[in-house]
């Protein structure tokens, strides 16, 4: 049986599969999904001047299948196999992936164990038996911060640089620093907007933009650019985070190894700090559980403290799948994305979480090696 054909077969099971338009609503991507597949699109206008982008992932197609077949919090498993376009330095923009997308499942330790099982075993459908093993954790990285109280402006930045561990540390050290040297000048507007809460600068930010004629600026809508505002204005200030908190972020990044060592050395960290991590900790035991349930090695797992996926959406656990030969480029990869289908059906992101987990397989690089 043909390696493509097998793999449709696997994914198949149980799951619906679908195949959304390839020419979708770009600002629909641009508001979603951040800045990396921002500049990666390729866009394209439409007759009546609407910005259309070639497909760039499946994730926000099926979300968006999802949402307008039912009722959104129904249980829903879907695959896909089909080209999409991505902009990728030495590597072609028009590839095939395949995947799955496993929405409304409330048992998230276990479907979080059974996407990264699956995705293992398709990735050896195509050849690759051994695949080297990534994983993370977005939703423990935001509980510690909980725990510390951070601010919202640098939880904001926080989130933005996680995946990119130099960039992490680089503006967690500036959080705890005495501002930023390089602060822009008009601190006037800036100040007026310090301890101004998200909703009224977003308004302020939409009448200015409404007076000047725009509506967005580089495909950002006013929410971000209201982010932006507002941290500048916090660096302007000077507001930081303290050192205590910087040290305990630092020791949190440190922790590294297999999952089950990870969570003892987080539980160690959070009696130490007097963080309470309570029932994002316990998540994370559970589904290492689940993972070994299933017969998977967690030895044979590397977590890291600081690793993310460069997408927006992610809310929680994260994987990446890598031919042990090539480390540069993940074969596969996915993870948790519990607010992104309220997001699309709410563009202010106001409405209830639906829980989804889900994985692609990059094709391209499977079949390369062979």
């Amino acid at each position: 049986m043909p390696a493509r054909e097998a793999l449709r077969k696997l994914l198949g099971k149980g799951r619906t599969f679908v195949e959304p338009p390839i020419l979708q609503d770009a600002e629909l991507f641009l508001d979603l999904a951040g800045e990396d597949l921002r500049r990666r699109m390729f866009l394209t206008p439409s007759a009546d001047g609407v910005e259309l982008c070639l497909r760039p992932d499946y994730t926000i197609p099926v979300c968006l299948h999802h949402l307008t077949t039912g009722n959104p919090k129904r249980a829903g498993e879907y695959a896909y196999l089909g080209p999409v376009f991505r902009q990728r330095p030495g590597e072609t923009g028009e590839f095939v992936q395949a995947g799955v997308e496993s929405i409304g499942r409330a048992d998230a330790p276990a479907a979080d164990a059974e996407s990264l099982v699956l995705a293992r075993e398709a990735v050896a459908v195509l050849g690759l038996e051994e695949p080297a093993i990534k994983v993370g954790d977005s939703a423990l990285f935001a509980a510690v911060l909980d725990a510390l109280a951070i601010p919202n402006l640098w939880r904001r930045r926080f989130a933005r640089a996680f995946g990119d561990p130099m960039r992490l540390r680089s503006v967690i050290q500036r959080a705890g620093g005495e501002g930023d040297e390089e602060a822009a000048a008009h601190a006037g507007f800036l100040a007026a907007l310090d301890g101004v809460d998200h909703a009224a600068a977003r308004r302020v930010v939409d009448d200015l933009l409404s007076i000047a004629g725009f509506t967005a600026f580089g495909g950002r809508s006013a929410a971000e650019i209201a982010d932006r505002f507002l941290e500048q204005a916090t660096l302007e200030n000077g507001s930081g985070i303290g050192e205590a908190a910087v040290a305990v972020l630092d020791d949190y990044l440190a922790i590294g190894g297999d999952p089950a060592s990870a969570a003892s050395a987080v539980a160690d960290l959070s009696r130490q700090a007097g963080l309470e991590l309570g029932p994002v900790l316990d998540q994370f035991k559970r589904r290492n559980a689940a993972l070994a349930k299933r017969g998977v090695d967690l030895g044979a797992i590397a977590f890291a403290s600081d690793f993310g996926r460069r997408l927006d959406y992610y809310t929680g656990f994260v994987f990446e799948l890598y031919d042990p030969r090539r480390a540069d480029a993940p074969v596969a990869g996915g993870g948790r994305y519990d607010r992104l289908l309220s997001r699309i059906a709410v563009r202010d992101g106001s409405g209830d979480d639906i829980p989804a987990v889900g994985f692609a397989i990059w094709l391209d690089r499977l079949e390369a090696r062979r």
